[in-house]
């Protein structure tokens, strides 16, 4: 049985949200979650995709906090929603967000953009205030961003796991080489052995005939 290959981005994923864990572990800050959701978001398979990506997110978070300071300071101060209402006014923000998104030529930042969004309007807890706890989402994933672009860098595979990984991968393909090779060869081999069989059966079956028809003269 050949083994799934466990990739690069498997690993630094998995690393970066380690350290997100263990960062907010040791601060004794909560809502790990966040930075947690935003390092998933931001690694991608190249140090150029995550910079660039990342900066985008960086920007789609801040969009997300603003958005969402907005549609709280709305219901919260100019008029005073019920809960209810807030399932219809919560799903309006995320067509304002995206929006902006567009808007500003930042499409790849609405994911992070409405989960900064989302936790901020969804969650009944806003110690200190709707502004301070919006910073505070902010802050949280734009750490998670951060550890993401910092492992992309700097997490590099060592040249002899590389290589090992290399020539693993060239025997794998070697022995499926291997067997397709032999498969046809024993495909074909079978086809030079039955090819004098059905001619002698048809030899056989001609002689037959033509004693039948000598023995009826």
């Amino acid at each position: 049985m050949i083994l799934p290959k466990i990739g690069m981005r498997n690993i630094k994923t998995t690393l970066s949200v380690f350290l997100c864990l263990l960062l907010f572990d040791l601060i004794s800050r909560e809502n790990s979650i966040y930075a947690c959701v935003a390092a998933v978001i931001c690694m991608q398979n190249t140090i150029v995709d995550s910079l660039e990506k990342g900066v985008s997110r960086v920007l789609g978070t801040i969009v997300g906090g603003l958005v969402g300071i907005f549609v709280l300071f709305v219901v919260s101060e100019v008029f005073v929603v019920s809960e209810e209402m807030m399932i219809f006014i919560i799903p309006l923000g995320i067509i304002l967000l995206i929006e902006i998104c567009v808007m500003i030529d930042q499409k790849q930042a609405v994911v992070i953009s409405c989960v900064v969004y989302l936790s901020i309007l969804i969650s009944k807890n806003r110690d200190g205030g709707y502004v301070l706890y919006t910073v505070n989402r902010v802050l949280d994933t734009s750490v998670g961003i951060i550890i993401a672009l910092l492992v992309n860098k700097y997490v590099v595979m060592p040249e002899r796991l590389r290589n090992f990984i290399n020539s693993s991968k060239n025997n794998q393909d070697e022995i499926i080489i291997d067997v397709i090779e032999g498969e046809n060869h024993i495909k074909t081999e079978d086809m030079d052995l039955n090819e004098p069989i059905k001619q002698t059966d048809e030899t056989d079956l001609n002689e037959k005939l033509n004693n039948q028809k000598n023995e009826k003269n």
